[in-house]
């Protein structure tokens, strides 16, 4: 074997290994890409169930406008098809086109419907692309070295069995050329560090991505809570004392104020199914400034101006004192959702509010003497007493409802109590 034959295959060693190693990195790199897009899907499906879990819409009422919505809220457009007339690839699987990923989304309420959900790859998509497309490249490139080094070779070779080469190639160009070789390898291998450092960065955008995502959903969530049990039941509480003072008016009164009267009332329900149905609103931060007792009072007053409620208020200072400033908003929520059901679902007379500390807790209670109901049976009541346990459950507390039918209803919330700092 002549010396440049031999010194051309030592080179092309540590560039057919690197060539070997891109190769492997070009496959993990696809697979790694495939594992982001399922993750990224993975992560707006979770926020859409979240979503429906909030809006409890059928899918059968489900209008433009709605779908519009939705969409806002995953940052993308969401569509409905049967399972026969799906215009595009099905399944539960990522979807690229275009730069797009999609899911399909069966809806339990409707049968044979599903929600496509598209939205725009995240921007990490295109980093990953744009990584593969560099690292086929840089293939490409030793490829077309190492073809290249065999074709000297081979012209090499051939010139010396004619006679026409030299018979001793010069040592000066074999290190030239092995020099050539070796400075590649090394670009070539930072080049593969780069590839490296860049997946890292796109592994902490796509964990930062999931961090924000989760944080948006649960701001939403307890806009919802809040917007229920604050806004909706005020609403219906002015509501109440509207239709007190309108049956007060004589049947042979003033017959325009009644018609106003009515207008107004029909106006505030209308206004308290809008509020209920898009849930866009926050609690007042006045609340959150109160002290546990005016807050309550307040909310009480309230309650008070239907005209036929009694409401006793048996109120330790020691326990109310123990409540944190904190805590103060998402207890009253609490308190006024369990006497708003008291009147409205259980049409009470006589209600008792107490608050009592037990060694390390404080317990707070609504008694009522309505009609009660069958706690087993409660789905129909509304998503009001699932806010009301996990408020409770927030607050690192615990909620227990008693009732039966013709029993009325008792509503215990048991709260620890803070160790002094």
């Amino acid at each position: 074997m002549q010396p440049f034959t031999r010194n051309l295959g030592l080179a092309l060693i540590p560039l057919l290994t690197f060539l070997a190693v891109a190769i492997a990195g070009q496959a993990w790199l696809q697979k790694e890409t495939r594992r982001f897009q399922a993750d990224t899907v993975a992560a707006r499906r979770a926020q859409f169930a979240q979503a429906l879990a909030i809006t409890h819409r059928a899918p059968d009422a489900w209008d433009e406008s709605f779908l519009r919505e939705l969409g806002a809220l995953l940052g993308g457009t969401v569509v409905l098809h049967s399972e026969h007339d799906a215009g595009g690839p099905a399944g539960t699987g990522p979807v690229l086109q275009a730069g797009y990923l999609a899911f399909d989304y069966p809806l339990s309420d409707a049968s044979g419907l599903h929600a496509r959900v598209t939205f725009p790859a995240p921007a990490a998509s295109r980093l990953i692309a744009l990584h593969q497309k560099m690292l086929a490249a840089v293939v490409l490139l030793a490829l077309v070295v190492i073809a290249v080094s065999l074709l000297i070779a081979f012209h090499h070779r051939s010139a010396a069995d004619a006679g026409t080469g030299p018979e001793a190639p010069d040592a000066r160009s074999d290190m030239l050329g092995m020099e050539h070789f070796a400075r590649i390898s090394v670009e070539q291998g930072e080049a593969l560090q780069q590839e490296a450092g860049a997946r890292q960065r796109v592994q902490e955008d796509l964990e930062l991505s999931r961090t924000l995502l989760d944080r948006s959903m649960q701001a939403r969530v307890q806009l919802g809570r809040d917007l229920h049990d604050n806004i909706c039941q005020t609403l219906y509480a002015v509501s109440l004392s509207l239709e007190a003072v309108r049956r007060a008016v004589p049947a042979d009164g003033d017959a325009a104020t009644g018609r106003r009267l009515d207008q107004c009332i029909a106006e505030l329900r209308r206004l308290n199914r809008e509020v209920r149905s898009y849930l866009k609103d926050l609690e007042p931060e006045a609340v959150r400034r109160m002290p546990f007792v005016e807050a309550i009072e307040a909310m009480l007053a309230a309650q008070l101006e239907t005209g036929s409620l009694k409401l006793v208020r048996d109120l330790e200072p020691e326990a109310t004192g123990l409540i944190a400033a904190e805590q103060t908003a998402e207890v009253v929520s609490l308190l006024r959702e369990a006497v708003s059901n008291s009147v409205r679902h259980g049409g009470a007379r006589n209600i008792t509010l107490q608050a009592r500390r037990s060694d390390d807790t404080v317990v707070l209670a609504v008694q009522d003497d309505g009609g009660g109901f069958d706690p087993s049976a409660s789905g129909g009541q509304g998503h009001g007493l699932a806010n009301m346990q996990a408020r409770a459950a927030a607050m690192g507390g615990s909620l227990k409802i008693t009732s039966a039918p013709g029993k009325g209803a008792r509503v215990l919330l048991t709260l620890p109590v803070r160790p002094a700092a």
